[in-house]
């Protein structure tokens, strides 16, 4: 595996806790670009796995493509979708 942001294979792996319980609290990602009022079954679960760079101190982590996709199809603008190849012609 390598960064993608600087290219290193340095990468660390963890998990995003809380410090207080010590258990980590569901996380989501909500795309940007939905069209106004989309505010039902639009977070993705973030998998609370994480990659860090020792390089560099990019982190990152992964969420289900399939539930992203189907929220950025469904629930995106039109601006969005022409950007990410999912408008219809």
């Amino acid at each position: 595996m390598k960064c993608c942001q600087c290219g290193s294979e340095k990468i660390a792996q963890g998990r995003v806790f809380n410090q207080l319980d010590y258990v980590a609290p569901a996380a989501y990602f909500r795309p940007n670009g939905l069209r106004p009022f989309a505010v039902f079954d639009i977070n993705i679960r973030i998998k609370n796995i994480f990659n860090g760079c020792l390089n560099c101190g990019f982190m990152w982590a992964e969420v289900d493509p399939e539930k992203l996709k189907k929220v950025i199809i469904e629930k995106g603008t039109d601006i969005v979708k022409a950007k990410l190849g999912y408008k219809e012609e």
